[in-house]
C-alpha cells in the first residue's frame, strides 16, 4: 500500500499532467488515512474523514476557496444521498466525502452534475456544482501540515505553496503552526453561502 507521502507525490504528478480526478483521488487517501491517524482510529471512517476537513476548513478557505466561509456553507443546491437519506443542506465535507471521494474510489466517475474546472470560482445551478480544481492543493495542505504526518516523507523537490509561499514538502511535515502564521497575515472578508436551493 502507498505511504501518505507517495500519496501527496502521485496526487502532484497527475496535476502536473492535467490528470485532476486521479490527483484528488489520491489526495482523499492520504485524507482517509491522515484521519485514522489523527483521531488514532483501528480503521478510517467517512466520520473520522468529515471531521478531519471540518476542522482544517481554515487551511482550505485560504489553499483553495479563498473568501468561502466553509464553517457555515451549505450546498443546498446540490441535495446527496447519505446512508439512503437525502441531505438537503450538505456541507464542504460531506461533498468530497461522499461525492468525490466515494465516486473516485468506488467507481470511476463523479456523480452527475459535479464537476471541478480551471478557474477560481464556484459555479452553482439547480442540482450543479463546479468547484475549483485548487480544491487538489487545499487538501494536500491538510495532509501536510497535519501533525499526525510529522514523521512522513516523500521525494525531493515537492513542495506546495500558500499565499506565493512556497513549502518544501519534507521540511514541514506536521508544522500545522507555521501554516496557521501564514493564514493569520492573510485574513480577508468570509462569505457564506446559503438558502442556493431554486425552488
Amino acid at each position: 500500500m502507498a505511504t501518505i507521502g507517495q500519496r501527496v507525490k502521485l496526487a502532484i504528478d497527475h496535476a502536473s499532467r492535467g490528470e485532476m480526478d486521479i490527483a484528488i483521488e489520491h489526495a482523499c487517501n492520504a485524507i482517509d488515512v491522515t484521519s485514522q491517524r489523527y483521531y488514532s482510529q483501528k480503521k478510517s471512517s467517512n466520520s473520522c474523514f468529515k471531521q478531519l476537513l471540518s476542522e482544517y476548513s481554515w487551511l482550505i478557505e485560504i489553499m483553495s476557496l479563498r473568501g468561502i466561509n466553509l464553517d457555515e456553507t451549505t450546498f443546498d443546491n446540490f441535495p446527496i444521498k447519505i446512508f439512503n437519506k437525502i441531505e438537503g443542506k450538505p456541507r464542504f465535507c460531506d461533498l468530497i466525502y461522499h461525492v468525490v471521494r466515494c465516486g473516485l474510489v468506488h467507481s470511476d466517475t463523479l456523480e452527475k452534475g459535479f464537476s471541478f474546472h480551471d478557474r477560481d470560482a464556484i459555479e452553482i445551478a439547480d442540482k450543479e456544482l463546479v468547484l475549483p480544481s485548487s480544491i487538489l492543493w487545499g487538501l494536500l495542505g491538510v495532509v501536510v501540515f497535519c501533525p499526525a504526518n510529522v514523521n512522513e516523507e516523500t521525494d525531493d523537490g515537492y513542495y506546495i505553496s500558500i499565499f506565493g509561499n512556497r513549502f518544501v514538502i519534507n521540511d514541514f511535515w506536521g508544522q500545522e503552526a507555521v501554516a496557521r502564521h501564514v493564514a493569520s497575515r492573510h485574513k480577508g472578508p468570509r462569505v457564506t453561502l446559503t438558502n442556493l436551493n431554486f425552488e
